[in-house]
């Protein structure tokens, strides 16, 4: 067991999700997602560390454009207007996933919280 960051007790079990910092569970907020230095911060995730936090979701994403709809245009014999048709899908599909990396970086899932 670690130490608490923050107050200094034994039971440092949680991990904060903004400064990454071992956390005791009476330093954390009631979500269990921030440590309240920076929930009183009000610190946001850079869009660096957004990315690196949502490298598995990002992998995914970048997997089901390359094979849903990138590939098109290498399929001989296609009208000419499916490449439109093929970046206008790219850009659809990229709004909501631009959404949910944005809301997820103001309010953390609790399960990403990792526990030492």
């Amino acid at each position: 067991m670690q130490s608490c960051e923050f107050c200094g007790s034994k039971f440092g079990d949680y991990k904060c999700y903004f400064c990454e910092k071992a956390c005791c569970t009476s330093c954390l907020v009631d979500d269990k997602s921030r440590c309240k230095k920076c929930f009183l911060d009000r610190k946001k995730l850079g869009v660096f560390r957004v990315i690196k936090k949502n490298k598995i979701i990002l992998g995914f994403i970048a997997f089901v454009w390359f094979y849903a709809v990138y590939p098109g245009p290498f399929i001989p014999g296609l009208d000419p207007t499916f490449y439109w048709v093929t970046l206008i899908a790219a850009i659809l599909f990229m709004i909501p996933a631009g959404f949910m990396l944005f809301f997820w970086s103001r309010n953390p899932p609790a399960s990403d919280i990792k526990r030492r």
